[in-house]
């Protein structure tokens, strides 16, 4: 330990210096490069949900969580990692009582009660099923690793951009997958036939639904990005310009994205694309002043999803929401809920836990996940770390929100995040996306990126030198911007 300190403290002012701060700064992009393809390749096997994909993809983030670890230990921590604190110590505060939950030998009346029915010898915890709960609590580490190293590496602004395009060209190119699977009735990352809805490289097609969103809304913002200007009325010829420029490609991937959640026909999944992209374009359009320089694309494309919507069986399946079985469970969930309110049932251990509180209406299948992930965390959580573990994300999502109120350069960054954590908050409501190993790693890489461009140029300006600015005349922020007037 005292040996890896001093090469920490031997590296800081070999960091001070401009060539090795490029080194250094080198050396960030690539991890970022590399926690990002680590959430994308999870994606292509039945996105990692079986334990040795996931396992695998905790070890590469922890691999690259150590070497970004050192990395900060010898450059330091900028504005926006120390405001992340907050919601990492609420997250990890969480994982430390799901960890709880599992040890044996704590008081015999905070046991759960399938444990009455145990064999003679066994270690009784406070989860049903401790062994279950160690696994999620790996995920969620490495989720945690994942934004963290994605955010340190996405403060350049550029880089933050290149970041999103890499994953919306990567969506792109696995709803062009999953089309073409529908359509040669074939699947062979699945290694099934393909002859119903359109799921791509996921076995559940509501889990591709949610990935399929995140994929038209980075289209979408990166062709905002490539084809509009921030100031000054734009001519026919500059759009077209910019357009065929490299827009076009993002407007063809935001349609084949939005084509393939269409061809899902998944209801909660074809919603939360409408809600996420009604988001996006309010959070894009405030900072257009509401003149004629709308994007105006942006809601053609909508009005296509639309009308691709109307024409699958989507619709037909929104009227046949009364015959839902998880509107059955539901009250059930919340019954077992209000049984431990305050120790929960334990991580990982929804199956066992509530098959005593399934419905008869409902047993013709084994529910393993409640289909809402809000209720289930709270029923294995118990309310006090469910409620930790929703501010720890609520804390995000208000930070995005102000990003994207108060940035006037690359303020597409954090309003994308925020469509994207609008998309997964509302289809968490009736299905499991986010439990999804994936569509989790990939959902906390665009939380990162968007949270390290939530900040303005005044709030990680540290206080000194924006009094060294004033007194020399500068305005601060508002010149720095002016120099690009780019969104």
């Amino acid at each position: 330990m005292l040996s890896m300190r001093a090469s920490v403290r031997s590296l800081s002012p070999a960091l001070s210096r401009p060539a090795d701060r490029t080194v250094a700064d080198r050396l960030q992009g690539a991890l970022g490069w590399a926690a990002l393809l680590v959430a994308m390749a999870a994606a292509l096997v039945n996105g990692g949900v079986y334990a040795v994909a996931s396992t695998l993809m905790a070890l590469a983030a922890l691999g690259l969580f150590t070497l970004q670890v050192v990395l900060d230990m010898a450059g330091g921590l900028p504005v926006a990692a120390r405001r992340a604190l907050v919601p990492g110590a609420l997250w990890f505060a969480v994982l430390g009582w799901l960890l709880l939950q599992g040890v044996p030998g704590l008081p015999m009346g905070l046991h759960h009660p399938v444990w009455a029915i145990a064999p003679e010898g066994a270690a009784p915890t406070i989860s049903a099923d401790p062994e279950s709960g160690r696994p999620l609590v790996m995920r969620l580490t490495a989720y945690a690793m994942i934004f963290w190293i994605m955010m340190r590496s996405a403060l350049d602004p550029g880089r933050a951009m290149a970041f999103l395009r890499a994953f919306a060209l990567f969506s792109a190119a696995l709803a062009v997958y999953g089309i073409l699977s529908r359509l040669a009735g074939v699947n062979i990352l699945l290694g099934v036939d393909e002859h119903g809805p359109v799921r791509a490289s996921f076995f559940n097609r509501n889990s591709y639904a949610t990935y399929a969103a995140f994929g038209a809304l980075a289209n979408i913002a990166c062709y905002y990005r490539m084809t509009f200007r921030a100031e000054g009325a734009m001519a026919l010829r500059d759009y077209l310009e910019r357009f065929f420029a490299g827009g076009w490609v993002h407007a063809l991937g935001a349609l084949l994205c939005l084509s393939a959640l269409a061809m899902t026909a998944s209801r909660a999944g074809g919603m939360a694309g409408v809600i996420g992209i009604l988001v996006l374009i309010w959070a894009l359009r405030r900072k257009q002043g509401g003149g004629d320089r709308l994007l105006w694309a942006v809601p053609a494309a909508l009005a296509g999803f639309v009308a691709l919507v109307l024409s699958s069986d989507v619709v037909d399946r929104l009227a046949g929401t009364e015959g839902d079985a998880r509107f059955i469970v539901f009250p059930k969930v919340v019954e077992a809920i209000l049984d431990r309110p305050l120790l929960g049932h334990g991580a990982g251990s929804f199956l066992p836990a509530f098959r005593p509180y399934v419905p008869l209406e409902a047993a013709f299948a084994e529910w393993t996940m409640a289909h809402n992930t809000y209720l289930e965390n709270a029923f294995e959580f118990g309310l006090p770390a469910a409620v930790l573990f929703f501010a720890a994300l609520g804390l995000i999502g208000t930070r995005l929100l102000r990003g994207l109120r108060t940035r006037r350069r690359f303020q597409s960054v954090p309003a994308l995040a925020f469509a994207c954590f609008t998309v997964a908050a509302f289809h968490s409501l009736f299905d499991f996306s986010l439990q999804i190993p994936a569509i989790a790693a990939t959902f906390a890489a665009i939380l990162g990126i968007g949270w390290a461009q939530a900040f303005t140029a005044v709030e990680t300006t540290p206080r000194r030198r924006r009094r060294s600015d004033l007194s020399r005349g500068a305005p601060g922020r508002d010149r720095r911007e002016k120099r690009d007037p780019g969104k």
